[in-house]
């Protein structure tokens, strides 16, 4: 569909109207804050004179300001000038072309423009190649500032130039795409401004080989030596790299043009070289292809070898596609303690895929039953990460009320589906088995984003009621429906499913997609009887629905003549249910093999999940197929839905009994023996294997397909996807490790808890701090303002502005030197300052500073976060984290915010465009609102009392939040930030979850350049942010910048985010041409015109208003408030309920499981605790000094200053403290006892033991005297 039709399918006008009063609104929020911080900053106080967070409305602003300093800048050490401006141009260029040509362009303007004014080659591609790797980023990673190191022009062999790009660690966070587009972006400049081309010598290429061999961080593609000594010898432009790993090169150490800055050589290994090579040229070969020849760069013919290759590992040959989905098995690698296995890979009885997007699942979220996430042991709550088997390798778990809870088997033999919390609460303590999971939702969009294959869809009763909806297509078919279901044609939806008008004079397109939601929403919801199924199938051409349509893909074939036996003998029909006499006498059993009436399994065994030898063939059949029933004595009572039984059975009801209406033995007897015989032999044509693919993916349902009465049969089971957990769902405060609440140094003078008032009492204390000048007495203080008294009687300060002085620190990056700092002193003139009666006597400050200039961050903030118990992260904000979760609408009651307070903040109407006037109307959520997690509450009214505080105390202005509850907090702006980014985007907070996740929109989520996998984010406050915010004190070291705001996204642009969010989908229904088309297993690309996804919105208001989904949540916060994992104390807690869930969970095998977690948890973590205790250090417990060996003297020998700024002679004193061992033999020994009781229980195989068993004696022999054998006096009785 085209772009046009889809806007007129929602209420333009009005959304329009909101949107611009929503932005409006944020501007003036966001305004107010700025005006009354740069009012702050304006009196001196502070590090900068303004705020240092700059404002952007969109990737143009972003980039300039991102980069502007020191990147554009023509002369960037005096700065004296103006610098480029490349706002306006980029803006044009991102308008006109996308975004990767924009970068390529942007990137040679201001190459050319830098080289034009300074005429300094290297400067001007290193600010050109910055810029354009900016624009691939969308401005909001630190990788243009961190990712690369030096740009340099170095000589080939002959003498020649070539460019050289160092590539650092943060470069990783750019992606493949960007990274490799770097490096095209290097070469073409180079040839813009007359640099030549790198020609690599035979050491340089081998050095690249040998790295490849010795990295050993995660690579998504390794490329083998062949293709690496391609790449290096081809590549016009020299992948350089810091070095990043311990490892050092052995064959190829000192290699010329391998060199740091000042000559020397670069010797370890260089991990920004493997990522740019691995996940960047190797594997996005075909998009660079496509940029090289489209503007036909030369000398770049040899990415096309690895462009061809990964195509031809996509369809190199015309082979049918397997009907039978492979096995994906990379997430049960890594299984953790304490956190289970939900499924293993397509195992019956895990997860059923049901394809659709509830208001709270899309951009990696999956949806799950609440009764679900209870009946896994409680380890799922919202926002917990699950490792899954695909289409992606992770999602955040959400809830979702409209697919199907967990089908259990409870102690007494009854078969039920777990439909509510009352019922989970009364089985809880009687499941003896979780039969089957239950039901994950996931979306088209999921299978697009991760270039996968569709998987079949399930015939749910989305299918179902699409299917017959677009069968209504005539008057005559919708009175013969109403007929078949005994309604009235007054009481259906007005009007046809998909043809016709309501009125006279046609209907617009928004009412047309209203009444089509209106009719599949009616089908959706009908509550219909056997006898409506089988006559609206006969009529209208619809399979069988659920729960009629039973799980037969999943039934062995040869199970059907016993069972069909067992039926109609034993079999009757009572009212509305069917007994089936003394089926489970005895139960349950342990019956032998070839012991359950039915021999020679087609496939060597008959399968686990089948648990027959447990629960007899007729038992084990039923609830294989998924039907519920109950014990009555020894019989089985199957009250419901039995009818599609029968009829699948080729069965029928005659009198109260069961007759066979078609004799099924020769059917199954001719498919058993032609499958059997072809397993038997050498399979070596594409009709042979098709006949193997068909009966491992139907098995039984081909036989109903061929025997039943109705005309059509679908699949319910055709996939299941396996599962296990990874992290938990978190919600916490941002610490720094331990917390502290001011950045200001204190060395060891704090004591172990780094104590200020410690420090203080002990005089003089010497720290490492940069130098600064005071402006008005023109002496050397290292703070901000100048600490030095005019009169030294008086408690009064100087007060000048200092700025930065000349550093006489001549090593190293750092300009901080020792400094003797009268903390005492200054502490009293800050007290009276801020007017405090006294002085915490718990504020916590950090032992040195790692920034560039080591300039201690004001005390006055660190005593006012200690007032406020407020913890302060490295850029001086306070942060708190929560999961990312994805939410497009909600209910006022839901979030704690009452309706008529929505309504001031710009929600007049609900999702359908009535006023809003309850608090149960369902919103849509505007795309930078934010629903953070009531566990954030006290700190967030913390950082507001603080932030009051500051301007009161500090700056001596009014209050700015002057919040006593969190209602108060309601609509204000906070910035939300993720971790491995530099740009942070503004929201807006409107109530409150119980969950421990934060809610936010996905374009939000996709603005901070996050999906909803399972990773968290944080929030600051913005006033927080503003005020407190420096880049001063960020670390110095490569990376430092990442994590902090350096500039703030005030206007989400959808068309400028991270592309992941746009195959969000926003439909209401799925069509039927879609539920059709995934039997094929088409890729998602190829069946994209038959979708709704936020791509096809971009340019109107439709990209961010006007989404549907498919699936109702139902409360946000359902499901456990806190993983079980978070819950449960003691490792041993969390491993028992692990495996215990393993011993219950049907698609999974405890012993497997176990084994599993002794391998990849358990066996690492000894042999590393092991490794460290032998390598461990001596630690002070009173100084915290750290020693390689014990001291002579047998305690610390540290000599410490007792006054004064200098040491020596009687000045100085030692320590004296306690030495003890950082690492105890309890840290080493702790999972061995733990190993042991797991391999006694669920007996491992012997290499497993045989490895515990060295690893025990390992242990053993390093805290045991192996020649020396204590005997006791029972050693001789």
């Amino acid at each position: 569909m085209s772009k046009n039709i889809r806007s007129e399918e929602i209420d333009v006008k009005r959304l329009e109207i909101e949107r611009s009063d929503y932005y409006e609104s944020l501007d003036k929020e966001i305004e107010e804050a700025y005006t009354i911080a740069i009012e702050a900053k304006k009196k001196g106080l502070d590090f900068s004179e303004s705020v240092e967070i700059p404002r952007a409305s969109d990737l143009a602003s972003r980039t300039e300001k991102l980069l502007e300093d020191p990147y554009l800048y023509f002369d960037s050490n005096k700065r004296s000038g103006p610098p480029l401006k490349i706002e306006h141009h980029l803006r044009e260029l991102l308008q006109n072309h996308d975004r990767e040509s924009a970068a390529i362009m942007i990137a040679i303007y201001v190459t050319k423009e830098m080289h034009s004014a300074t005429g300094d080659r290297r400067r001007a591609i290193d600010s050109g190649l910055r810029v354009g790797l900016a624009v691939l980023t969308e401005a909001v990673l630190v990788a243009p500032l961190d990712g690369i190191g030096e740009v340099r022009i170095m000589n080939n062999s002959d003498g020649s130039e070539f460019l050289s790009i160092d590539f650092c660690g943060p470069i990783r966070a750019a992606g493949g795409t960007a990274q490799a587009l770097g490096v095209l972006i290097g070469d073409i400049l180079r040839r813009e401004i007359g640099v030549g081309r790198y020609t690599p010598t035979v050491p340089e290429v081998e050095r690249v080989k040998e790295e490849f061999g010795l990295y050993r961080a995660n690579l998504q593609y390794k490329p083998p030596p062949e293709e690496t000594d391609l790449i290096v010898n081809e590549c016009p432009v020299m992948i350089n790299g810091e070095e990043t790993e311990r490892m050092e090169c052995a064959g190829y150490k000192e290699v010329r043009n391998i060199v740091n800055e000042n000559g020397s050589f670069r010797t370890r290994v260089r991990g920004g070289v493997m990522l740019v090579i691995g996940e960047g040229l190797c594997l996005k070969a075909p998009k660079i292809r496509s940029h090289t020849e489209r503007l036909k760069v030369p000398g770049w013919d040899f990415i096309s070898k690895f462009a061809d290759k990964k195509k031809g590992g996509d369809s190199e040959t015309n082979e049918v596609k397997s009907r039978v989905l492979e096995k994906e098995g990379r997430y049960m690698e890594d299984v953790i303690a304490g956190r289970p296995v939900f499924g293993e890979p397509r195992e019956p009885g895990g997860f059923r895929l049901r394809y659709g997007r509830s208001r709270a699942t899309g951009l990696a979220a999956a949806g799950l039953n609440p009764i679900t996430m209870e009946a896994l042991g409680g380890f799922l709550a919202v926002g917990t990460q699950m490792k899954i088997e695909g289409p992606g390798k992770a999602c955040a778990v959400t809830p979702c009320i409209e697919i199907d809870g967990p089908t259990v088997l409870l102690s007494n033999g009854d078969f039920v589906r777990v439909e509510t919390h009352e019922e989970w609460r009364k089985y809880e303590n009687e499941v003896l088995s979780i039969w089957d999971a239950g039901e994950i939702l996931l979306g088209y969009g999921e299978f697009l984003e991760n270039n996968k294959s569709l998987s079949p869809s399930s015939y749910s009763i989305d299918w179902w009621s699409v299917d017959l909806a677009e069968s209504l297509d005539s008057y005559e078919k919708v009175e013969s429906f109403a007929e078949i279901i005994g309604v009235k044609l007054a009481k259906l939806p007005p009007g046809m499913p998909f043809n016709g008008a309501i009125k006279r004079g046609g209907e617009s397109r928004l009412e047309r997609s209203l009444r089509k939601r209106n009719w599949v929403s009616y089908l959706k919801n009908l509550d219909l009887s056997w006898d409506m199924v089988r006559k609206i199938s006969e009529r209208f051409g619809t399979a069988v629905p659920p729960p009629w349509n039973l799980w037969w893909s999943d039934l062995p074939i040869q199970f059907l003549p016993r069972l069909i036996e067992e039926i109609v003998s034993n079999g009757k029909i009572e009212g509305s249910s069917l007994r089936i006499e003394k089926s489970v006498h005895g139960w349950p059993y342990s019956f032998e093999e070839n012991s359950i009436g039915v021999e020679n399994p087609i496939l060597g065994e008959w399968p686990r999940w089948t648990d027959v030898y447990r629960h007899g063939l007729v038992k084990s059949s039923l609830m294989t197929l998924g039907l519920v029933h109950h014990h009555d004595g020894s019989d089985i009572l199957i009250p419901m839905h039995w009818e599609g039984l029968l009829d699948g059975l080729a069965l029928r009801e005659d009198e109260g009994r069961v007759i066979i209406r078609r004799d099924l033995d020769s059917l199954v007897s001719e498919t058993v023996g032609r499958v059997s015989n072809l397993l038997n032999s050498e399979i070596s044509e594409d009709r042979e294997r098709k006949i193997v693919d068909d009966y491992l993916a139907d098995r039984s349902l081909s036989l109903v397909r061929r025997v039943s009465e109705l005309p059509r049969w679908e699949d319910s089971v055709p996939c299941r996807i396996g599962a296990r957990m990874g992290r938990p769902e978190k919600s916490g405060v941002r610490e720094m490790s331990p917390m502290v609440h001011s950045l200001f140094p204190i060395g060891e003078n704090g004591g172990p808890q780094r104590l200020v008032s410690e420090a203080s009492s002990r005089g003089a204390i010497r720290v490492t701090v940069g130098p600064r000048i005071c402006q008005k007495c023109g002496k050397e203080t290292p703070h901000v303002t100048c600490h030095h008294r005019p009169d030294p009687k008086e408690p009064i300060e100087c007060g000048g502005r200092t700025l930065t002085g000349p550093s006489r620190n001549r090593r190293g990056r750092r300009k901080g030197e020792i400094t003797a700092v009268n903390l005492g002193s200054i502490l009293e003139v800050k007290r009276r300052k801020l007017g405090l009666d006294r002085i915490p006597s718990k504020i916590k400050a950090v032992k040195g500073l790692i920034s560039e200039e080591q300039a201690p961050e004001q005390i006055e903030k660190g005593i006012l976060r200690g007032l406020h118990g407020l913890s302060v992260f490295r850029d001086g904000t306070a942060r708190f984290d929560m999961s990312d979760v994805p939410v497009t609408h909600f209910r006022p009651s839901e979030i704690g915010t009452p309706w008529k307070r929505l309504v001031e903040l710009g929600y007049t109407h609900d999702h359908d465009g009535e006023p809003l006037k309850n608090d149960e109307q369902l919103l849509e959520l505007l795309p930078q609102d934010f629903i953070p997690s009531r566990l954030a509450s006290d700190h967030l009214l913390s950082t507001c009392s603080f932030v009051d505080d500051l301007l009161i105390r500090f700056y001596g202005m009014s209050p700015f939040y002057m919040a006593k509850a969190l209602e108060d907090i309601v609509g204000h702006i906070a910035i939300g930030l993720a971790p491995h980014t530099s740009g942070g985007v503004a929201c807006r907070i409107i109530g409150w979850t119980d969950a421990s996740a934060g809610y936010a929109h996905p374009l939000f989520h996709a603005a901070k350049r996050r999906n909803c996998d399972g990773d968290e984010d944080s929030i600051m406050m913005l006033m927080d942010g503003l005020l407190n915010f420096t880049q001063t004190i960020l670390p110095a070291n490569r990376g430092g910048r990442m994590d902090a705001p350096l500039v703030l996204t005030t206007r989400l642009n959808p068309s400028e985010i991270d592309k992941e969010a746009l195959n969000v989908d926003c439909a209401w229904f799925y069509s039927r041409d879609f539920f059709e088309s995934t039997l094929g297993q088409p890729h998602p690309k190829d069946i994209r015109g038959l979708m709704d996804i936020v791509e096809d919105r971009l340019g109107m208001i439709g990209e961010i208003r006007g989404y549907g989904w498919t699936h109702d949540s139902g409360p946000l916060d359902a499901g456990p408030e806190n993983s079980s994992y978070k819950t449960l104390v003691t490792m041993k807690d969390k491993l028992d309920s692990q495996l215990s869930l393993g011993k219950i969970l049907r698609p999974v095998a405890a012993g497997r499981v176990a084994k599993q977690v002794i391998e990849s948890h358990f066996l690492p973590d000894m042999r590393g605790n092991l490794m460290a205790y032998t390598r461990q250090k001596i630690r002070c417990v009173k100084c915290g000094e750290s020693y390689r060996r014990m001291p002579l003297a047998g305690k610390c020998i540290k000599h410490k200053s007792t006054s004064g700024g200098f040491s020596g002679g009687e000045m100085d004193s030692g320590c004296g403290g306690n030495v003890v061992l950082t690492v105890s033999e309890g840290a080493v020994r702790k999972y061995i006892q733990i190993t042991e009781d797991i391999m006694t229980e669920f007996g491992v195989d012997d290499y497993t033991k045989h490895r515990v068993g060295w690893m025990s004696s390992s242990v053993d022999s390093l805290f045991n005297n192996d020649k020396v054998t204590v005997m006791t006096l029972e050693d001789f009785i």
